[in-house]
């Protein structure tokens, strides 16, 4: 079986960096065996990923390759029981959860799908072609072009994407007609809504006794959140299928291992092979 590269991802943001780790009140009875695991996922390889197309809450479908690294993901995830899985209300958010529960043997669990783990939405720029954009989000900032934009800023690059869609969308510099509420969201905005949901899942597995939770989202929404909440975070594309492990134990979410890895991908496809 050809080994298929994971797509880099195609869309960005941006915003407020926050340090530490995102801290709740629990009862005092909680325990280590409350302790929640998420595997906080990327979706697979797109149209939109392929032709190189800003997606936010656009409904880009899968490839073929995104539905092969989708199912490598499951067979990587062998052995885990997941108690429940949650998705964005994207077609490529929940159909990617779909493959990677029937390849793990978790065919039977149940997926919730929510608008808060979508992707980052954009607004005019929807669909737009990524390089026709760079100049646009480059000059928001007084950057020569996208490539100096990118190098200069670090890892605050996702999250200053992010905000200079809002910012081009709140001046209607497209000149749509679009209402305010269909208009692109700022990093804080993502940033908020992917936390409270992601605070949600884990509270509400612990009142079950912890676990297992798959979550599929998507590449910018993820860096976001992970840019306020950690501070192993540098940043880097999230590559299709992409997993980070966050542990939910006595009020704390911990990022366990490295983030954004492919891992679990890289293991199935070896397994698929041999099958």
């Amino acid at each position: 079986m050809k080994i298929k590269k994971a797509t880099a991802m195609c869309a960005v943001l941006s915003g407020i960096m926050f340090g530490g780790a995102v801290t709740v009140s629990t009862p005092a009875s909680a325990s280590s065996k409350d302790q929640v695991t998420i595997y906080l996922t990327r979706h697979g390889e797109t149209t939109g990923n392929v032709m190189q197309r800003v997606q936010g809450s656009s409904d880009f479908p899968l490839t073929k390759n995104g539905i092969e690294v989708a199912n490598d993901l499951g067979y990587g995830l062998k052995g885990i029981k997941f108690k429940h899985a949650y998705t964005g209300n994207l077609t490529r958010q929940e159909v990617t959860a779909q493959h990677v529960l029937k390849y793990s043997n978790n065919k039977g669990t149940k997926i919730t799908t929510t608008p808060k783990l979508r992707e980052g939405g954009y607004g005019s720029f929807e669909g737009d072609s990524i390089a026709a954009d760079n100049q646009k989000i480059a000059n928001v900032y007084g950057y020569q072009d996208g490539k100096e934009f990118q190098q200069a800023t670090g890892k605050d690059y996702w999250n200053k994407l992010q905000d200079a869609y809002y910012k081009l969308d709140s001046e209607n510099s497209q000149n749509t007609n679009l209402a305010k509420s269909d208009r692109a969201e700022s990093a804080k905005q993502v940033q908020k809504r992917m936390g409270s949901e992601l605070l949600h899942i884990a509270k509400t597995t612990q009142k079950q006794g912890g676990g297992n939770v798959l979550v599929v989202s998507s590449g910018m929404s993820i860096n976001e959140y992970l840019s306020t909440m950690t501070n192993k975070y540098e940043g880097k594309p999230m590559q299709n299928a992409a997993v980070t492990k966050l542990v939910y134990k006595n009020g704390k979410f911990k990022v366990q291992g490295p983030i954004g890895t492919l891992h679990y991908v890289n293991k199935g496809q070896k397994i698929a092979a041999d099958k």
